[in-house]
């Protein structure tokens, strides 16, 4: 699976959405600057640029269902699930779900990426 993943993925655009309770509260675009991409290379390594010069790197897995970044500097890791793989499109969303006197609140941030 990680070689269907492999190359440099421009972001297309990006939209959050927010739930309560399953209902839709809050939907906008992300701003994604020009010239903001993915780059997935052979070694499961990568990186993030921003747009503005800023890069990540990170390692990834990637699995039929998942996409997980594991970032070199700090901790941190993202887990992005797979809407839609082609040879040209890439569709995946995050999703962060917290419960708060016994409402629940989901956060997805959507994200579509092109070759």
């Amino acid at each position: 699976m990680g070689s269907r993943v492999v190359g440099k993925w421009i972001v297309a655009n990006a939209v959050e959405i927010d739930y309560v309770d399953g209902a839709e509260v809050f939907r906008a675009d992300m701003f994604a600057l020009s010239g903001a991409y993915l780059e997935f290379n052979e070694g499961q390594k990568g990186s993030i640029y921003d747009g503005e010069g800023d890069v990540d790197a990170f390692t990834y897995t990637a699995t039929k269902e998942n996409l997980v970044l594991k970032y070199i500097d700090g901790d941190d890791m993202t887990i992005y699930h797979i809407k839609e793989l082609t040879s040209s499109t890439l569709s995946v969303y995050e999703e962060h779900i917290e419960t708060q006197k016994g409402i629940v609140h989901k956060e997805v941030v959507e994200i579509k990426l092109m070759k």
